[in-house]
């Protein structure tokens, strides 16, 4: 039996242009990694650029958000007009799915399509949910209903011929549960003229027929096109399933296609002149050198001459077992890797629209040998581990070591991925803060300084070495090396139970210091990010309620007038805000009310004086210069931060964010972003209360998405835990390019695991065994990696600090102590 291996994507490709999935055959064989290679085409014509994949990628991207989004939850629940869902969704989209400054810099019409497509879509999503709402269902069970349907994704054989069976895998985007119709609904959104609609239409047949195949949906479809006009194409299952021949003469005329490219005999494929404007084998000119005219070609019709003969009406299965009898070429098909293997998208409108959404990174290759879920063969270890004393698996170790494999093969990392952002993630018990802390502790032996957020007491352990007694042999060399270069201390904001800092005087943007910045423009926006954020931060530490627009407005305005040729003080600001026409700000009453000023002076007064004022009353100034300089030559600084001898929350998060507004002051003033290499790990634990996903926008968020975001040119890289991947702004994965997963619990985890390393069909094989794994088990993905750890589960190491139960402060203080880590001012 001759078995073929194709995806939905590449199903769509050759419906579109049969040329074009011959090209993409022959260009897959070439590149003999495994890899395939799918060009698509977004337009028809002489148009200008559309914006079809910029769009597709937003909603799904979308789709995927919304399905575990509680703002969304929230939005259906309120929903009561068509109107007003369609904005609650559009502006939870624009906020959680779109990077509206990338956008901003794209051309104007392209800009227009996409934002009226856009609303198109919310606009239909809004009617369903308006009528089922008002049916009575729940807006949970809506809500998975509309985005969290499990079954987008098909895996069906179909029987084509002679001993030959085509394996199509993949994922169907829009398929959803239509509550008007009460059955399931198959869709697809076309951004071109609606000048082909019957071809169109039979794209999504065959997406229907692989759904009811696999799930017994039996759905209806529809072709949606968007703009220029508006305009839909449906029928229903009854037509779908007539056609039931013609999507196997399709995927028939794959193969033979496929054989042709691979000089396998097969069949010449026809071309469309619907799509050569914009094909890249038109404007080269190797279409029709290659494969001669567009009108030269043939598909594979044995479906339909049995359709014609007497009796060829009969039942499905029936003409499935008699096209069975017609001859194929049984030689295998070169090139066709597994379904689920990562493809190469010839796509340059693609690349485009990714950028616009700040995507997950790219999905990693399956590694080669046994299938995931089985060990290798014990009598054969991987590259002999077992065989070896303990102390020889590590003698020749480099990088960053993180565990073992079940073999007992060392995982090692390069220290120079942390500069690409790390996030690691598992559920509760599962071990994420154990390797999360192995990441710091490598960071710190590789001669990277670590400066970690703890804001229960989790971290703070790491100041204190576990016994060398308890070290495994084999990391005795290890162990020593990390504490005679580690120099731990202890911060805590506003108290003396570690190092006291302060956040008095406030260190505000100076010139001199921007002005290594050549461009004006970039140094200008750069001096106003800055002030906004340290506006945005105290605005949102007073708490004044009112129009806290107008309060930042204003708040900014001051910060701008005040001199900064020496820090600022928080008394100085309190004086400005009181009397602000001392700066040249005359006309205050403008920008804000009268009585809010005064309300904000004075509540910004309470912290100058009064028991609100320990933030910026009291030990050292926070410094970053002097927090990453070690006591002496040979010591990597580990700075901890521990918050929680804080009052409360509205403390914590304002602090956090008067630090990462630092931090990034600190890089773009003082860091040369040219010399490469890793200058910090910043390590935050239990990212979700932080960085939530959604709308929620707590103070510290946007200062920390804008360190995920920009901290790699500066070589600071960011590590963040979580125990719930779904509870995290997905901005923040999205710019973490290398990520640990271990035991995950929810369904709704593992789908969001999977939407990171996946842009469109199948997802690394590992994945779904996360959802169970033991406790301590990892796999990895970053970049780079070499090609023997792509999907191996490993175990962290045993720590070489102290990992216990969190630490009060009052324990934090005796171990400070004790260890005499107070220092001059304690």
């Amino acid at each position: 039996m001759r078995l073929v291996h194709v995806n939905v994507t590449q199903l769509r490709v050759a419906a579109t242009c049969p040329r074009l999935h011959w090209f993409d055959t022959r260009a897959t064989a070439e590149r003999r990694d495994g890899r395939k290679v799918v060009s698509r085409i977004w337009r028809k014509g002489g148009e200008t650029p559309g914006c079809g994949a910029l769009f597709h990628t937003a909603v799904e991207r979308f789709n995927a958000a919304a399905a575990s989004s509680d703002e969304v939850l929230s939005a259906l629940e309120a929903a009561r007009d068509v109107a007003g869902l369609q904005q609650a969704l559009m502006r939870w989209f624009n906020a959680s799915c779109l990077d509206l400054d990338a956008l901003a810099a794209r051309p104007v019409p392209l800009r227009l399509g996409f934002i009226s497509a856009v609303q198109v879509y919310m606009e239909e999503l809004a009617r369903l949910a308006v009528h089922a709402r008002a049916a009575g269902l729940p807006a949970a069970e809506l809500r998975g209903q509309l985005f969290g349907d499990s079954r987008k994704r098909v895996d069906v054989t179909f029987h084509v011929g002679e001993d030959v069976h085509v394996h199509v895998t993949g994922a169907i985007d829009y398929v959803y549960f239509d509550p008007r119709l009460g059955k399931h609904r198959i869709v697809d959104y076309k951004l071109t003229p609606a000048t082909s609609p019957n071809s169109d239409l039979f794209q999504v047949f065959t997406y229907a027929l692989m759904h009811h195949h696999q799930h017994g949906t039996r759905p209806d479809v529809a072709v949606f096109y968007l703009h220029p006009t508006r305009s839909v194409r449906e029928a229903r299952w009854e037509e779908v399933e007539a056609k039931r021949g013609k999507v196997h003469e399709l995927i028939a005329s794959m193969v033979a296609w496929s054989d042709h490219a691979l000089g396998a005999g097969g069949l010449l494929p026809p071309g469309d002149r619907a799509y050569c404007d914009g094909c890249k084998h038109e404007r080269s000119g190797a279409c029709v050198a290659e494969l001669g005219h567009k009108d030269r070609g043939a598909w594979d019709r044995r479906w339909t001459a049995l359709e014609a003969t007497p009796g060829g009406g009969g039942a499905p299965e029936e003409r499935e077992r008699a096209a069975a009898s017609a001859p194929v070429a049984e030689e295998p098909a070169v090139g066709e890797p597994l379904a689920d293997e990562p493809m190469v998208d010839e796509d340059p409108e693609l690349e485009e629209a990714l950028a616009v959404m700040k995507p997950a990174a790219e999905r990693p290759r399956p590694a080669a040998g046994p299938s995931r879920g089985q060990k290798a063969p014990a009598e054969a270890p991987r590259g002999g581990a077992r065989a070896r004393p303990p102390e020889a698996r590590t003698a020749n170790v480099t990088g960053m070591l993180l565990g073992f494999d079940d073999d007992g093969a060392p995982v090692c990392m390069d220290p120079a991925v942390l500069q690409t952002h790390v996030s690691v993630v598992g559920a509760a018990g599962s071990g994420k803060t154990w390797m999360a802390k192995v990441i710091a502790e490598e960071a710190l032996r590789a001669g990277v300084p670590v400066l970690a957020i703890d804001p229960q007491g989790d971290l703070v352990q790491m100041m204190e070495a576990r016994p060398r007694a308890e070290m495994p042999a084999e990391l005795h060399r290890a162990w020593e090396e990390l504490h005679e270069r580690m120099e731990p201390r202890i911060l805590t904001p506003g108290s003396s139970h570690g190092l006291r800092l302060c956040l008095d005087p406030l260190r505000l943007p100076s010139a001199s210091e921007l002005s290594h910045i050549a461009n004006p423009a970039l140094r200008a926006e750069e001096e106003e990010g800055l002030l906004v954020a340290v506006a945005a931060n105290l605005v949102s530490l007073c708490a004044c309620g009112g129009e806290e627009e107008s309060q930042r407005t204003f708040l900014y305005q001051v910060l701008r007038q005040l001199p900064r040729a020496a820090p600022v003080r928080l008394r100085d600001i309190v004086a400005a805000v009181t009397a602000p026409e001392d700066l040249g700000i005359d006309e205050a009453d403008t920008l804000i009310r009268k009585s809010e000023r005064e309300r904000l002076a004075r509540r910004l007064n309470t912290f100058v004086q009064g028991p609100s004022a320990r933030l910026f009353t009291g030990g050292t100034r926070l410094d970053f210069t002097e927090l990453l300089r070690p006591s002496k030559p040979g010591r990597v600084p580990l700075n901890i931060v521990y918050l929680n001898a804080l009052s409360n929350d509205d403390e914590k998060h304002f602090f956090l964010a008067a630090l990462a507004t630092e931090l990034y002051r600190w890089m773009i003033t003082t860091v040369d972003a040219s010399t490469g290499g890793v200058n910090l790990l910043f390590y935050i634990d239990e990212a979700r209360d932080w960085i939530p996903a959604g709308g929620s926008k707590p103070p510290a968020k946007q200062p920390l998405i804008r360190l995920f975001t920009q901290g790699r040119k500066y070589g600071v890289g960011c590590l963040l835990c979580t125990q719930s991947p779904r509870s995290v702004d997905y901005n923040v994965f999205g710019n973490t390019s290398t990520k640990l997963v271990g035991r995950l619990e929810a369904a709704q985890d593992v789908d969001r695991v999977i939407d990171w390393f996946t842009n469109e069909g199948g997802a690394p094989s590992w994945v779904a065994a996360r959802k169970g794994a033991p406790k301590g088990s990892f796999v990895a993905r970053w970049p780079d990696m070499p090609a023997e750890l792509a999907g191996r589960a490993f175990k962290g190491r045993t720590l070489f600090t102290r990992h216990a139960g969190a630490w009060s402060p009052d324990r934090v203080e005796r171990a400070v102590t004790e260890a005499g880590l107070r220092g001059a001012g304690g």
